[in-house]
């Protein structure tokens, strides 16, 4: 084969490449928009880009049928494209129309009304679509009154084509604003260039313009301008899917076309002929096997490289799911979703639950409409970028995927708020029953308290008069508490501690020799806040149920002590011990009998409000210690309990 040979060889090779390529580009537009049309979204310029469409994609394959009606002497090749160079010749006419009802219909909104725009546009297709019948029926081979009627119809066509570029040029520089956004002037710009350069190639025809410049301004204007389109009026609907497969496709088509030419020519036996077919497939199954694997990549660099996008779609959701994990509140859960859509999107989210978004996003944004069990709760909202890159397609369907992922965690997180807010109500009215019983218990017990102290202060003061008055203090000292104290739930522990020494000294008066009471307090532990009057209760338990029927020496201790490092896990453990009868082991307080004393009552207060403010955090407990020969009922809470609101 000769250089020369080989030079035409890969010219061929390659316009039919490019020609295949964008023929498959423009079916597969066809076909994404008809997809759109059935889903009954709108696709950008209505019917009128969808046809222009249509006859670009005739352009193309007609391409094709000329290369092959060159190349193969039968024509066998070239007959399958016979009905494409068909209707390329009756829409050749049609694009000049085309372009004037596109470019009036997406600008019609910013033209000055005027009655000449309608005019022109009517005009040229009462021109276009007349020449277009007479070129159909002559090229089916009907026989026509003028002989060279269609050919003298051609220069026609390229006026009304001039003629359409003209109008497009003028229709975008009156729909210019001032104020418009940098993403529409982008958009107008190229469109000037594209049918700028149009417009010039089909003056420098009538001067000079050689075939290749011919087939390369056909081949390249074409696709830049359905390119531009589709980026600009419908990249929320398909330009990254579409780009994605179209250069897919290109790359396959190079290695199948340069397989077919270069290796498969070499792949013959002889002898064994029939062998070459089998060596075909054999030599293209390592690319038909990698496709997958090929197209992923392809997907991974375009969204990195020329997208932007910091995540694959599968990414983004896992990041966006993993951020909203453990959210606290559904304040929590909503700036954790911006935060997150932010870092995703790469621009400012707004999520607002008051107002659904509107129909269309702000230009060059994103929005999403929340729903939650059905029916809307709000809008999600993307604000266009910073660095001017556009959302496309996957990123509208990416955020609607992450608004159903939010739609889904606020309602999870809504019912877990009311899981725990219904659970706050129940200990509320636990902790509000547990009160009114100690006010109840409180009642109770202080007649006969302040019954007893007043005998025993009675039988003082002939005897001991100085020892009566100080009983007296010690028991204003105790009612004295037990008014300031009876609205408040909170109380340090060294307060609770000054109250019970107080009760306690009130009850060694009655008893005399016979009680003794003991009393250590840990250092560090004056501060802790405990529920009011809880060492009390014990503290009067012990003497009801273990002095007063105890022979001999009675002895109340009260103790507390911290039990951890010093860090906020530490713990505190406060207990009262009394050397009476007590019980035989270890019981727990609902197995107490609800004696008319109280025994039992004032325990199992104690049990609910412990429970009601530190949940399983706190242990109350009833055990018998058979070695000192004492009955000791302690609870344990933690120290680091900010009670200082629940006062």
């Amino acid at each position: 084969m000769s250089r020369n040979q080989g030079l035409a060889q890969l010219s061929f090779l390659t316009l039919l490449i490019l020609h295949t390529f964008a023929g498959y580009a423009f079916c597969h537009l066809l076909y994404l928009q008809f997809r759109q049309y059935r889903l009954g979204k709108p696709v950008w310029g209505g019917w009128t880009w969808r046809a222009l469409t249509l006859v670009f994609a005739a352009h193309y394959f007609n391409e094709l049928w000329v290369y092959l009606s060159f190349t193969f002497s039968d024509g066998a090749a070239a007959q399958v494209l016979y009905p494409v160079n068909v209707m390329h010749v009756v829409t050749r006419p049609l694009v000049g129309p085309l372009l004037l009802q596109l470019f009036y219909v997406t600008e019609r909104s910013r033209l000055p009304e005027h009655w000449l725009w309608q005019a022109i546009v009517r005009t040229a297709w009462a021109l276009a679509v007349p020449i277009a019948l007479i070129r159909g029926l002559w090229i089916l081979g009907v026989t026509m009154p003028w002989p060279k009627l269609p050919d003298q119809l051609v220069p026609v066509s390229d006026l009304l084509l001039a003629g359409g570029g003209i109008f497009s040029l003028v229709v975008i520089r009156l729909s210019l604003r001032s104020d418009d956004s940098a993403f529409r002037l982008r958009h107008r710009q190229w469109y000037v260039a594209i049918v700028g350069a149009w417009f010039l190639s089909l003056v420098l025809q009538l001067v000079w313009w050689p075939r290749w410049l011919d087939s390369l301004v056909g081949f390249f204007l074409p696709l830049a301008f359905v390119l531009v389109t589709v980026y600009y009026g419908e990249r929320l609907t398909f330009f990254d899917v579409f780009a994605k497969r179209g250069l897919l496709f290109l790359i396959a088509l190079v290695i199948l076309t340069c397989h077919l030419a270069l290796i498969s020519p070499h792949l013959t036996l002889r002898k064994l002929v029939f062998a070459k077919y089998w060596m075909t497939a054999v030599t293209l199954a390592p690319f038909v096997l990698a496709t997958p694997w090929l197209y992923s990549r392809l997907n991974s660099w375009i969204d990195r490289s020329w997208l932007g996008r910091r995540f694959s779609a599968a990414g983004a959701e896992e990041s966006f799911a993993e951020s909203l994990r453990d959210t606290a509140s559904e304040e929590d859960l909503l700036e954790r979703s911006e935060s997150s859509l932010s870092y995703i999107f790469q621009s400012k989210a707004c999520i607002d639950g008051d107002a659904l978004p509107a129909a269309a996003p702000e230009p060059g944004g994103l929005s999403e409409t929340v729903r939650v069990d059905g029916t809307g709760w709000g809008g999600i909202r993307i604000f266009p970028r910073p660095d001017g890159i556009p959302f496309l397609s996957e990123d509208a369907r990416l955020l609607g995927a992450l608004a159903r992922t939010f739609a889904s965690t606020l309602d999870s997180q809504r019912r877990r708020d009311e899981r725990i807010g219904h659970q706050q109500r129940e200990q509320e009215l636990v902790l509000s029953a547990a009160k009114s019983e100690l006010k109840a218990l409180r009642a109770q017990i202080n007649p006969h308290f302040l019954f007893n102290a007043l005998n025993a202060i009675a039988a003082l003061i002939p005897q001991k008069p100085d020892r009566a008055e100080r009983m007296v203090e010690q028991l204003a000292d105790v009612f004295r508490y037990t008014v300031r104290r009876a609205d408040r739930e909170w109380v340090r522990l060294a307060e609770e501690i000054e109250f019970v020494r107080s009760y306690l000294t009130v009850e060694q008066t009655r008893f005399g020799e016979r009680l003794r009471v003991q009393i250590g307090v840990e250092a560090g532990t004056e501060d802790i806040r405990i529920p009011a009057m809880v060492i009390q209760t014990l503290a009067e338990n012990a003497i009801k149920h273990g002095i007063a029927v105890a022979r001999g020496l009675g002895v109340v201790t009260v103790s507390a002590r911290l039990t951890g490092d010093g860090g906020p896990g530490d713990r505190v453990v406060i207990s009262v011990s009394d050397n009476g009868p007590g019980f035989d082991s270890a019981i727990g307080v609902n197995s107490l009998p609800e004696s008319s004393s109280g025994a039992g009552y004032g325990l199992r207060n104690i049990q609910e409000r412990l429970c009601a403010h530190f949940g399983s955090a706190a242990v109350l407990q009833i055990r018998r210690d058979h070695a000192a020969a004492t009955t000791v009922v302690s609870f344990e809470i933690p120290t680091a309990m900010d009670s200082a609101g629940s006062d």
